[in-house]
């Protein structure tokens, strides 16, 4: 059970880094960044505009809604010299042996529409001078259909939405391991190089100064999900504003929401115990190359995304079940398969044992690591200290 003295440190280190004034202001701030993105996106869209082309007189192709094709009378160098004086055309084409050039002031995005067109153009000619009609040329443009049939009723589907949500789903667990990684690292050996390790243990055992801090963290780095979440959110809503395009959020599956919850918080409290022992054996954080053993938590995410084109796959099940990867595994799992309910109830107690067995060991090494100063133990030290039996 977990005491009361961790539940207040757990309350004392969540509020350490959490300050709502500056946490709203620093949405807020991202939000207006986001809209002056997604307005200055809107705004210099060249695809909006049309653009006058000059071309030679025998230059027959049609014009476009992006497009306006102009065959002026004057010379081709006056052309360039109109273009650079008083921008009568965007562009002007001139015809070469192997095709034709595009003269420009400087380069612009829409030059890669324009090319498309004429790309369209030259392969229309070609075609009609092989005989081909309209309908024969419009048949060899047409892609072939291919349309994939999966026989197994539980897959939902590869180009459907849930692969965004998976993808969503292991964006979220980053932002959390990261947010827990630094707050773990500065809290711990912050406190270590302040030597107040003596006073805090005669008012609580290190096993609950442990807890608590974990919680704390781990609570933090939730925070950091729902936010990073609802900014997500909240970008589709505004992108789908201004793209006019309608708003559907049917692809949202709560009951994949409700499972990642308990998934995402005993796998932030895993790593978050991980990191804790850790960084009690650092002495100095700005030398010490035990930092970046930290970052191991962050392999979870890493083989998921790996396997996650294929979830229904051995790999993909491994990584479900076993307790160090099942919280990053088994949410993208049910985001793109149907399985039996038994699945991530087995997989959720596998984590919880594991994340009790990894607290105690977190507990023993933070019990010895604190009280080392002056130099870092050795990887067989901190082994030793995790297999021993003395936590309090």
């Amino acid at each position: 059970m977990i005491s009361r003295q961790s539940l207040l440190v757990a309350r004392w280190e969540f509020l350490r880094f959490f300050k709502w004034k500056q946490q709203l202001v620093s949405y807020l701030l991202m939000l207006g960044i986001l809209g002056a993105i997604v307005l200055w996106s809107f705004f210099t869209d060249e695809s909006q505009q049309q653009y006058r082309i000059a071309v030679p007189a025998d230059f027959n192709i049609e014009n476009t809604e992006q497009f306006q094709f102009q065959r002026p009378s004057i010379s081709f160098d006056t052309q360039l010299t109109q273009m650079q004086s008083d921008n009568s055309w965007h562009a002007v084409l001139s015809k070469q042996d192997a095709g034709v050039s595009i003269h420009t002031l400087t380069g612009k995005k829409w030059l890669t529409q324009l090319e498309q067109v004429l790309q369209q153009h030259y392969r229309k000619r070609a075609a009609n001078e092989m005989g081909l009609d309209d309908a024969q040329y419009a048949q060899l443009e047409q892609p072939l259909s291919i349309n994939t049939q999966y026989l197994d009723p539980s897959y939902k589907g590869k180009d459907r939405p849930e692969k965004k949500v998976a993808m969503g789903l292991l964006i979220l667990l980053f932002v959390g391991l990261t947010t827990a990684f630094g707050h773990m690292l500065t809290s711990i050996t912050g406190e270590k190089q302040q030597r107040v390790t003596e006073q805090l243990y005669a008012i609580l055992t290190p096993q609950q100064w442990m807890d608590g801090k974990v919680l704390g963290h781990s609570f933090s780095a939730l925070k950091a999900m729902l936010t990073s979440g609802l900014i997500m959110l909240m970008s589709i809503v505004v992108v789908s504003m201004f793209t006019k395009k309608g708003l559907n959020l049917g692809w949202l599956d709560f009951s994949v929401i409700f499972w990642l919850l308990p998934f995402a918080l005993l796998g932030v409290v895993l790593c978050a115990s991980f990191m804790g022992a850790i960084a009690a054996s650092i002495d100095d954080p700005n030398n010490s190359g035990k930092s970046a053993v930290m970052l191991l938590t962050w392999l979870p995410m890493v083989f998921t995304y790996l396997v996650i084109d294929s979830p229904a796959g051995w790999g993909m099940t491994l990584l479900s079940f076993l307790p160090l990867t099942s919280f990053a595994a088994m949410p993208v799992k049910m985001s793109m398969v149907d399985i039996a309910w038994w699945q991530p109830v087995l997989s959720l107690l596998l984590l919880l044992a594991t994340v009790w067995w990894m607290r105690r060991v977190a507990g023993r090494v933070f019990l010895r690591g604190m009280q080392q100063y002056g130099k870092e133990p050795s990887w067989s030290q901190i082994v030793r200290w995790a297999l021993s039996n003395k936590a309090d």
